[in-house]
């Protein structure tokens, strides 16, 4: 008798991960030195600039993460040719010593995605977090017991950054941020990314310009 089994990972929410490289010298100190506001929860700066990728002075760090973003679209994902994803906004992200990210989702986006440009091993993880509403496998209401976690029975998946990590998900995933119990800031980019194009035929299409 053929006991193998095959497992099939069904309707998963894809988290894409890669490293395209650390950010030069040069885009460092332009990301530390543009003007930083704190944050309404007061957990961490952002960039006054929302859209500090545009700039002159990142082209080629964009460059490299419009790259990434098209081996997802396309390489993972399998989006048409005619249909791209665009850059809305971008922003650089500041935690100082023990500031940290509280779960959230990025909203009027489809992809969102973040470029980690000063990170160690003490700037802390980004966590994914599965929604209450996605019933993947047991509804929310049965808590049962693992032995190991996987991408089927976790609610939470966990990633340790380091310079040049990128990373693309949807937008509507929910994430958030370790504090960092690191001495050294954490710096990183935010991005978020709609799409354009003609969508579906006759009677159901869409153009999205």
């Amino acid at each position: 008798m053929d006991n193998e089994a095959t497992v099939v990972p069904l309707f998963g929410i894809p988290v894409f991960n890669t490293n395209i490289g650390e950010a030069t010298q040069k885009e460092i100190d332009y990301v530390k030195g543009v003007d930083y506001e704190r944050m309404n929860v007061k957990n961490g700066w952002y960039s006054s600039d929302k859209y500090v990728l545009d700039k002159p002075e990142l082209a080629p760090l964009k460059n490299r993460i419009m790259a990434g973003l098209e081996l997802f679209v396309r390489g993972v994902l399998h989006v048409r040719q005619g249909i791209d994803f665009y850059m809305l906004n971008s922003w650089s992200v500041k935690h100082d010593k023990e500031d940290w990210g509280q779960s959230h989702v990025h909203t009027n986006c489809l992809l969102s995605g973040v470029y980690y440009l000063q990170t160690d091993e003490k700037s802390g993880q980004i966590r994914f977090r599965r929604d209450t509403n996605w019933t993947n496998l047991f509804p929310i209401s049965v808590d049962l017991e693992y032995d190991d976690f996987n991408t089927f029975n976790s609610r939470v998946w966990s990633f340790q950054p380091q310079n040049g990590m990128l990373f693309f998900f949807p937008s509507h995933l929910l994430h958030s941020i370790d504090d960092n119990e690191s001495d050294n800031q954490r710096y990183s980019l935010a991005f978020n990314f709609y799409a354009r194009g003609k969508l579906g035929t006759k009677e159901f299409e869409l153009e999205l310009k």
